[in-house]
């Protein structure tokens, strides 16, 4: 059975699937906005949209933008804390499953041609304008320290 999770008045609700899934729904809103796996979720960047007080959340995988949707002010920032205190989120997951999330092993991180990949997902995001170039600089070092 699915567990909602209000965000508060005029922020929608996510929605906790069984497979490890969450669908954000937008307030007033009976389709949802997006669906992702938790533990593919890396990261997270807020960009101001044409109207007033609205932002666009990108919800991003390893490289890949996994979601975007245009919310209130102050949406964004709700959901990525629920995503960053969940279990399964990133370093809160177990080994294993940040291993079945990414597709890789770390034995499979060879003369560091791994990290080289993800060093060009990185910049092709932040040359697409998703990644600013702190956020960018700040994900490559903490990129270059974990040795992927």
């Amino acid at each position: 059975m699915p567990t909602k999770h209000g965000l508060g008045f005029g922020n929608g609700r996510l929605v906790e699937y069984e497979d490890g899934t969450v669908a954000y729904y937008k307030t007033g809103e009976l389709t949802q906005a997006f669906r992702v796996s938790i533990a593919e979720v890396q990261s997270f960047s807020v960009v101001k949209s044409g109207k007033l007080l609205e932002r666009t959340l990108n919800v991003m995988g390893s490289g890949t933008l996994l979601a975007s949707v245009n919310v209130n002010h102050g949406t964004a920032e709700k959901v990525e804390e629920w995503f960053r205190r969940h279990p399964l989120f990133r370093d809160n997951a177990p080994v294993s499953y940040q291993q079945i999330a990414s597709g890789v092993a770390p034995a499979d991180n060879v003369g560091g041609l791994l990290i080289a990949d993800e060093l060009r997902k990185l910049a092709s995001l932040r040359d697409d304008g998703i990644l600013t170039d702190a956020e960018f600089d700040s994900r490559k070092q903490a990129l270059l320290a974990r040795g992927l």
